[in-house]
Parts: structure tokens; sequence; C-alpha cells
């Protein structure tokens, strides 16, 4: 397989109408090695869902390349489409049919062998948390239910690589977390999970990578630790301490300090910020008091989305 499960480059499209002109895609390049969540993180409208579509060969790009799995998704997008299940961000079923009906169907469709599919469709309904609903009819299905099995037909063919577009949107906190701890499963037996989405505080989190995305425009792109640099630079070192009981004295102490940007408390826990790394000074200052825990506490992925996007969503 190449080095990289998706790569792209100088990717333009581009939308003509009476109106004019859109540019869609703007020179996206984007790399996605293997066996990552990686997240595609931007606002609504900000060419998220058209780079999707260009990567499983649903569109055309205007100009530029793109590969997925060692494939040219202009050329070779039949190969790419055997290797990897897509979630889009609609996605509809028969709902005169039951759940293990729609699956069997869409596996017939995918070419995956009689014996094979049956054990598969139960195998991903249980992984869905739909096993007591494979013989019920979609039409009562409520939204939640819906995405859950259409996150069941993503992982029929048990795809090198799974493209999910906005995986969470009508799900409970309950559905939610079944989510992330599937993903996480995914990615541990090898795989690639790419996650388009604005949601960033209920998935954000289980991402290693991100491409930060507006207006079509790539505005940034890498590992976690990568994007973490220049957000920490520019903001500085954030450390939590919990002390019980010597939360005032404590306080005292790491304002004396040197190079503290900001010292406050949240939850009895002391956070501090500096325009340096002084985790050794304060793991000595630790020593001194009955200190529970002292951890550093990096960006999350919306801190570093907020601090590239320059602060908004639009």
């Amino acid at each position: 397989m190449a080095e990289y499960v998706i790569e792209t480059e100088g990717l333009v499209k581009i939308y003509r109408d009476r109106s004019g002109e859109v540019k869609a895609l703007d020179g996206v390049d984007i790399r996605v090695p293997k066996g990552v969540v990686f997240g595609l993180f931007g606002p609504n409208g900000s060419g998220k869902t058209t780079l999707i579509s260009i990567l499983v060969g649903l569109q055309l790009p205007t100009s530029g390349t793109a590969r997925v799995l060692g494939f040219d998704c202009v050329r070779e997008s039949v190969e790419i489409r055997k290797r990897l299940g897509l979630l889009p961000e609609n996605y509809g079923f028969y709902e005169h049919m039951t759940a293990y009906e729609n699956l069997e169907f869409l596996g017939r469709l995918d070419g995956i062998s009689k014996n094979e599919l049956k054990r598969r469709i139960l195998e991903v309904l249980e992984m869905v948390g739909l096993s007591e609903w494979a013989n019920a009819k979609v039409k009562g299905f409520s939204r939640g239910m819906t995405q859950r099995l259409a996150l069941a037909q993503a992982l029929l063919k048990d795809p090198l690589l799974l493209v999910l577009d906005e995986p969470t949107l009508g799900l409970d906190p309950q559905g939610t977390a079944m989510f992330r701890d599937l993903v996480e499963r995914v990615v541990k037996s090898g795989k690639t999970v790419l996650i388009s989405t604005h949601l960033l505080h209920e998935i954000g989190h289980i991402c290693t990578h991100a491409a930060l995305i507006r207006r079509g425009k790539l505005v940034a792109h890498g590992s976690l630790d990568e994007l973490s640099k220049p957000y920490i630079e520019a903001r500085g070192f954030l450390y939590e301490i919990a002390a019980p009981g010597e939360v005032e004295r404590l306080l005292h102490e790491v304002k004396q300090l040197d190079g503290i940007l900001e010292v406050s408390l949240v939850n009895e826990k002391v956070r501090v910020r500096a325009k340096r790394d002084i985790g050794g000074e304060l793991a000595r200052l630790a020593g001194r008091f009955r200190v529970r825990s002292l951890s550093f506490l990096p960006p999350s992925w919306d801190e570093l989305y907020q601090y590239y996007q320059g602060g908004g969503w639009e």
C-alpha cells in the first residue's frame, strides 16, 4: 500500500452556474497516514463534503490530483469503492424492509458472498447496537437508529478505509459514546478512519490528525502535536494541579515563578499558563505540597480550530 492512505495535491473544484463560478476547493493538499483517526474540520459550506465526494469518485475535480489507498480517484474510483466504507451525511434506506434486509441488499450489490454476508451483517449490527432490531422495519426507526444502521452499512465490507461525513448527527449521548468506541476499535484493527465534522466537542478528541478547512482553503494540517506547537508558542503552556487543602498556599507559590501568564482556580484545581515550559519546576514545587495530580493540558481540537481559523466558524 502507498505511504499515505489519502493524498491530494493542488485539488480544485469549481462549480459554475448562471451567477458565475464558485470555488468549493482551492488548492487543497492533504496527506492521511495509515492507521489514524483523521478529522476533516470546518464549518458547514467549507468544502468538506465536496472533498469527500471527489475522494470516493462521486465527483471529478476541476484540477489537481487525488489518490486513495494508492488508486487514482478519477481513473480507478471503482477499485477505491471496493475497499472503502462510506457514511454520507444523508443516507436513505428502504423503509418497508428490515434492517437485516437492507444490509443484505447492499451487501449483494457490493458482491459479498452469501455465507460471508450473513456473518458480516450479524457482526456489524452487534457493533452498532442494533442486534435487537435486525428484523424490525426501518420505517419505525428513530433518527439515531437510522444513523446507527448507516454506520453498519459503512462497515459491511470490512473496509480498509472508513469515511464518515457528520457521523454523529442524530445520535443521542449514548449513541455518540458508542460511535467513539467503535472508531477506536476499527483503528486498533489496523484500519484508517476519516471523519468530516463541525461538531468538534463531540468527537474531536478521538482524532490524532486533522485538516482544518475554511471556504475551500486548507488552513492547517498535521498531527495533534504538530498543530499544537504554534498554538503553545503563541498562547503558552497550560498545567493543572490538584492539591486539596493546599490551594491558597500553592497559588501563592506558583505566582512567584518566572514566565507566569495566568493562574486561576477551576473546580478546586489550580490552572497555570506560562510562556515557557515550567513542568519541571511545578513538579519540584509539588513535592512540598499534598498534590494529588499534576498534568500538562494540551490544546483541544476545538481550541486549535479557533486559533487557526482566527476565532470564528463563519
